[in-house]
């Protein structure tokens, strides 16, 4: 398996290496930085699922102390990849164990002193990570060496934390601090291999007299520990050994094997690497973001449940078990919001924090008047549920997992088909239910009446809860009883007869499927002229007023997804059909769309295009690119879902055997 490196340095790369060479294990997530780095270079240790939110700024996940800062000093000048005495560097991501490595081979005083860093964060152990300093020199040198836990933290919108303190207990380092918003106690605790005498106020200063081609060695072992957990003290060597039990563990479980094209392998791999170290060590999901850091919000989206689930689900069924018990633990909140919106069912939270929508009504600033712009993603994007429960369902499909349906998952479904039954509206004209005023997947088009995507997906997920619940009253009776009682009176019949009146717009003459009402009536143009008449680079292309709202132009793929998930509906034709017609009006501004236009390309015979979107998805993160910033809001990040995309390629496109007509 490839390692990735990177020779050289450059100031740009900084932010961007941050997210290619992120090391994590699920719950904690380290970006790919140096050992002398702080908060201007974005330094982050995030945590999984931990959210905090301070008065006037956006609610978001956690940024932990850094445990591993350190300096190396000839004299006083600094041994940093920044300086002028930099005679090589480079940076590699083993993506076999995720362990990242540096190194730094710096003029000093006539000699040529190397220094090596390894750090990982611990498969094996939800709390743990490990680094390892190597010293060499080529002739005899004194350097001294400034280490601690640096409690100066990126944040996006913080400070998180209140009351930090910084002790120490012979050569161990704790800082500690309390979270503004629900007062979580968090502790970053490190360990080195350093006497206890070295250490002061929370920093470790250590003399290394380099002899000769002989290396001075310095081991940190640190956790992340909430409330009252406690600090294990295991040894480097020890923590490394379990880690890379876990990494061999899991790559066996996950492995891919493509003949005669190291890119695509390389790929893959890097995209699976991406996916097993977000792989939940409990009942939490997986942000957007991954574990980069805080971009939106550090918030779980419909990314985790259609993108990234189906990995888990073949390869890591018990994460795959975490994924959906998060949505079953929230529905209580997905209630609430349906109640707060005037709807019965589960409506879902666009971006969700343990359930709480922290979607704003204002997400887009305008760049000319600079005030904020209303958007309706928290309100009208309602397929949200219908992609949870169609995660709910893929889950029990695969498993055949009767208690957790009889647990949350069959009452998670048919709640979530309830909330788009009282939704709808009935047209008394058309004899037909409606879905009106919503969002697709295509976001510049906003309120927008019978959305394919949205109209199928509801009208698949009831049908399919039906069947569930149908199988499960079989089975067990006298459960499947108390479940819905959970539920509306009469709520099977009642779903029943709105799913066989639910509007599904079908294919024209040419066959093609509208994707909203009106769509073809609006301004026939492609990406570029609508990219041509913007006058500004960081302008939002829909909401009201964007440049692509009154056209064709979507931003992602939305009739094409349907085909991914009920290929079974739509004909080859169809799909072809609808393939060739949509591709050209899709700017592809969410790193979500290549991987949907892939899989339907496998599925009609276009392997040239099925393969550039492929490798379009599985590089994103390794070719970097895109907007990092908006003005001073950071932005970027991983892109898991993507990851998760291309392995659907590789698994539901490429090596899916289909049968001849």
């Amino acid at each position: 398996m490839k390692t990735l490196r990177q020779s050289g340095f450059n100031a740009a790369d900084i932010v961007s290496d941050g997210n290619k060479f992120l090391t994590g294990n699920g719950w904690l997530g380290y970006r790919g930085t140096l050992d002398e780095y702080g908060a201007k270079e974005c330094v982050a240790l995030n945590i999984a699922g931990v959210y905090d939110g301070v008065k006037g700024k956006w609610r978001e996940t956690v940024n932990a102390f850094n445990p591993f800062f350190a300096v190396v000093y000839s004299g006083k000048t600094p041994l940093d990849a920044r300086g002028e005495n930099v005679c090589s560097h480079e940076i590699s991501l083993e993506i076999s164990n995720g362990t990242f490595s540096r190194k730094t081979v710096f003029s000093v005083d006539g000699a040529k002193v190397t220094l090596c860093a390894e750090r990982f964060v611990n498969a094996a152990r939800k709390n743990g990570l490990c680094s390892r300093i190597t010293l060499t020199s080529d002739k005899d040198l004194t350097l001294v060496i400034k280490v601690g836990v640096d409690t100066d933290i990126w944040d996006l919108n913080g400070p998180h934390f209140k009351e930090v303190h910084t002790s120490q207990c012979g050569n161990v380092i704790e800082a500690s601090g309390v979270t503004q918003e629900l007062g979580y106690s968090i502790r970053t605790v490190c360990g080195y291999s350093l006497p206890p005498e070295n250490f002061c106020n929370g920093f470790g200063t250590v003399e290394a007299n380099l002899k000769k081609g002989k290396p001075f060695v310095l081991d940190r072992v640190a956790e992340v520990l909430c409330g009252g957990e406690n600090y294990s003290g295991i040894s480097y060597d020890a923590a490394r050994a379990e880690h890379l039990k876990e990494w061999k563990r899991l790559w066996k479980l996950s492995r891919i094997e493509i003949s005669d094209d190291e890119r695509a392998q390389f790929a893959l791999d890097y995209s699976i690497y991406h996916l097993l170290i977000l792989a939940p060590k409990g009942e939490y999901s997986i942000a957007a973001r991954g574990l980069s850091g805080q971009t939106y919000k550090g918030a779980v989206f419909w990314d985790t449940e259609i993108f990234m689930l189906p990995f888990f689900l073949h390869s890591l069924p018990e994460c795959a078990k975490n994924l959906v018990r998060y949505r079953i633990n929230t529905l209580p909140e997905a209630r609430k919001k349906a109640k707060y919106y005037g709807y019965g069912g589960a409506f879902y939270a666009w971006e969700s924090q343990d359930g709480f929508d922290a979607c704003s009504d204002f997400n887009v600033q305008d760049v000319f008047t600079h005030r904020p712009v209303r958007t309706y993603f928290k309100d009208k994007q309602i397929h949200i549920s219908a992609d949870v429960a169609y995660a709910v369902l893929s889950y029990y499909e695969h498993t055949g997992d009767d208690g957790l349906m009889l647990g949350g998952g069959l009452e998670t479904v048919l709640e979530c088909a309830e909330f788009a039954r009282t939704y709808s509206y009935y047209n008394h004209i058309k004899g037909r239910y409606e879905l009106l005023d919503v969002i697709g997947p295509d976001e510049y088009h906003e309120r927008v009446n019978n959305n394919a995507f949205t109209n199928y997906m509801f009208r698949e997920i009831t049908v399919r809860g039906i069947k569930l619940a149908e199988k499960l009253q079989k089975k067990y009776p006298t459960e499947t009883e108390e479940v819905l009682k959970k539920l509306p009176d009469g709520i099977i019949s009642k779903l029943k007869e709105w799913a066989n009146k639910l509007y599904l717009p079908q294919p024209d003459g040419m066959g093609i499927i509208e994707q909203f009402d009106g769509y073809f009536k609006a301004e026939d143009v492609n990406v570029e002229e609508v990219r041509s008449r913007l006058k500004h680079p960081n302008e939002y292309w829909g909401g009201s007023g964007g440049v692509a709202t009154a056209t064709r132009v979507i931003k992602q793929a939305d009739v094409i997804m349907l085909f991914n998930l009920f290929p079974e509906l739509f004909s080859k034709e169809i799909q072809k059909a609808n393939y060739d017609f949509y591709l050209p009006y899709t700017e592809h501004g969410s790193s979500l769309s290549h991987c949907a236009y892939a899989l339907t390309a496998c599925r009609i015979g276009n392997a040239e295009g099925a393969y550039k979107a492929f490798l379009d998805s599985a590089e994103i993160d390794l070719r970097g690119g895109g907007k990092q910033w908006a003005g001073e809001i950071y932005i970027g990040g991983t892109h898991p879902a993507a990851s998760g995309g291309a392995w659907m390629t590789a698994v539901y496109g490429f090596g899916y055997k289909r049968k001849e007509n």
